[in-house]
């Protein structure tokens, strides 16, 4: 795939972000090393997932430090700092005005790729997206989704290193490791320090 021009575009709740989202952006910048960047877009509210309890400034640092030692990965805070959910179809869209002439390059996860067709607008979305890129999360094997036939030659199914994260059980499990000072092998030193400094994801919260 030509790669000219090529932006990269990484939404999800990242609260708090770990290795696995890490691994995925390592093999975007291994399979695009010309892409011109890769945006990194925390959400502020899933359409599928409750409201965060985590403040939009926090995630904000904790996404920052978790991709900062990537070249030409930016954060953009667009999605976060509307607090409303956010739909896919609006953030392509809106990406297309603020960088005209860009190849839009979409990464979601193997589980989102065999729901895709339930999106908002997803037709729509993959009209106005250079490619698809697919990578895995859990299984070995990506999953097919028929419904997505005819945009199959949009499609690119990346081999990232699984890292068995998930943003929703190291929520559940941070407050009892912060209390006993014990970071989470899924966790990076620097988004460690930033939690344990706010006192984030902890009982009090």
């Amino acid at each position: 795939m030509n790669s000219s021009n090529l932006v990269g575009v990484f939404g999800g709740s990242f609260d708090p972000p770990h290795l696995g989202h890490a691994e995925v952006a390592a093999s975007f910048w291994e399979n695009f090393p010309n892409a011109k960047e890769l945006l990194i877009i925390p959400n502020h509210t899933s359409p599928w997932k409750q409201n965060k309890k985590t403040s939009p400034e926090l995630i904000l640092d904790l996404v920052q430090a978790q991709f900062q030692n990537f070249p030409n990965t930016k954060v953009w805070d667009w999605e976060i700092k509307r607090e409303t959910p956010s739909y896919t179809e609006e953030t392509i869209l809106e990406l297309l005005k603020v960088t005209p002439g860009a190849k839009l390059s979409l990464l979601i996860g193997e589980d989102n790729y065999s729901e895709f067709h339930k999106w908002k607008n997803w037709e729509n979305i993959l009209d106005k997206v250079h490619s698809l890129l697919v990578f895995r999360r859990f299984s070995e094997s990506t999953p097919q989704n028929q419904n997505l036939q005819k945009f199959k030659d949009k499609i690119v199914f990346l081999q990232n290193r699984i890292v068995e994260a998930a943003s929703i059980n190291l929520r559940e499990e941070l407050p009892k490791r912060i209390l006993e000072n014990r970071k989470p092998i899924a966790l990076s030193d620097k988004v460690w320090d930033i939690i344990l400094k706010n006192r984030s994801y902890s009982f009090e919260d």
